[in-house]
């Protein structure tokens, strides 16, 4: 596989799963409870790893 296509294919992912996060605590913010909030901090959590691992990439 060509770099430019593994790159590609990694700012493509990331961004599906970015977009995901987001959209998981949007959705979830409309209703009260535990489990809601449970997970829009794992949707959290996880725009915290994308940012990390970009972050990581580019010290």
């Amino acid at each position: 596989m060509k770099d430019s296509t593994r790159t590609a294919l990694f700012v493509a992912v990331r961004t599906l799963v970015a977009a995901a996060c987001v959209a998981l605590v949007v959705v979830e913010r409309r209703t009260i409870g535990w489990g809601h909030l449970g997970i829009m901090l794992l949707a959290l959590a996880g725009l915290m790893a994308l940012l990390a691992s970009y972050n990581r990439r580019y010290q």
